[in-house]
């Protein structure tokens, strides 16, 4: 049977994670097989921020506790996870996109050992102008943003896509990748 696997595209605030993943979302369908998992939240949605699903932190524990959350992990002083439908929607041959975490990333790669990680990363000064341009945090924390990148320098992933230079170079990089990995799994399973 064929089995999806799990694209979990990580980076830092700043590299643009977020805009490459809905540009992505015009490039991979549900009719390819394609889902975008939606993240669970303890944060409120507001305009500039991902689209989430929005959780009080009750109502989060509760779906640690009952085992609704296929992967979940906290960061920045909230939670984030992602639905236990994962394991249906890669049972069911379809691939999932995951806005994922660098530090959760080892125990994702426990549970999921066909994961493939995706870092998307630029260059420091570029994280930095684009942190200060956003105007959601004072200097003192995005100096400590950039120092955390630190922490993740020497961490193995399946690919890294340095998005120094426009949108459409990082979003067709990650398609080509993707097209490849499919056409792999594609193969393995005709054999």
């Amino acid at each position: 049977m064929l089995k999806g696997t799990i694209f979990y595209i990580i980076g830092s605030s700043g590299v643009g994670k977020d805009t490459i993943i809905n540009e992505l979302k015009n490039k991979l369908t549900y009719k390819d097989k394609f889902i975008f998992a939606k993240r669970f939240i303890t944060r409120p949605n507001k305009d500039g921020n991902e689209k989430h699903i929005e959780l009080s932190l009750a109502d989060f524990k509760h779906r640690i506790n009952n085992k609704l959350f296929s992967l979940y992990w906290e960061a920045h002083e909230n939670y984030y996870g992602i639905g236990i439908e994962l394991e249906f929607w890669t049972a069911s041959g379809y691939h999932v996109v995951v806005n994922g975490s660098r530090e959760y990333l080892d125990t994702a790669k426990k549970k999921y050992p066909n994961l493939k990680s995706i870092l998307i990363d630029a260059d420091k000064s570029i994280i930095y102008e684009r942190l200060i341009g956003r105007k959601r945090e004072s200097v003192d924390m995005i100096d400590k943003r950039i120092q955390r990148n630190n922490q993740f320098e020497n961490t193995k992933y399946d690919l890294i896509i340095k998005n120094d230079s426009t949108i459409d170079i990082a979003v067709l990089t990650l398609v080509k990748y993707i097209n490849t990995i499919q056409d792999l799994i594609n193969r393995k399973n005709k054999n």
